[in-house]
């Protein structure tokens, strides 16, 4: 996909128009291929603060609707949502910008594409393999359609992350909370 398929794809002119959560949350879960070459593009482009910001609220929109029995799936998302909100805090330094859309094309694929869930309908046991997020999707829509399921997260949970040393003073301390800690009970 070119730049201007994706930005015609998020109803925007420029790379400056992504301001929108539902843009970031279109950019992440589409299940159209983008290139690691576009990504890069409408990142390098895009306001840093916004791109910090979209990257926290998409993190804690998506772990706010996780099975209560997924811990070790909630603590992954957790990391690479964290990993990828350091990154997005520092996205002027030196290669940041190239990191980041590295971190995010691989979470990216992997969320929507790789990652394997198995979803178990109660009523039948029937098995259904999905992405981490259509099963997330699933889970969210169970209360709408009277359908039960249980999730088995244990085959996602070797996602490959990196670790990068982000300087605290990096991070926005404008307030005492803690990325992604607000999560519903």
């Amino acid at each position: 996909m070119e730049l201007n398929e994706l930005l015609k794809l998020l109803d925007i002119d420029s790379p400056q128009d992504l301001i929108y959560f539902e843009q970031y949350a279109e950019l992440v879960e589409n299940e159209e291929e983008i290139s690691l070459d576009t990504l890069a593009r409408l990142f390098e482009e895009a306001d840093k603060d916004v791109v910090a910001e979209l990257t926290e609220g998409y993190f804690e929109d998506i772990l706010r609707y996780i099975p209560e029995d997924a811990s070790e799936f909630y603590a992954l998302l957790s990391s690479i949502g964290q990993n990828l909100l350091g990154l997005a805090s520092m996205l002027d330094a030196e290669g940041n910008r190239q990191i980041y859309t590295e971190e995010f094309h691989k979470f990216r694929n992997w969320y929507g594409f790789d990652s394997e869930v198995t979803c178990t309908k109660l009523s039948d046991d029937v098995e259904t393999i999905l992405p981490a997020a259509q099963a997330l999707s699933l889970y969210r829509a169970e209360h709408l359609n009277d359908d039960e399921y249980s999730y088995d997260f244990s085959g996602v949970l070797d996602y490959p992350l990196d670790e990068y040393i982000v300087p605290i003073s990096g991070l926005d301390d404008d307030d005492d909370e803690e990325p992604f800690d607000d999560r519903d009970e």
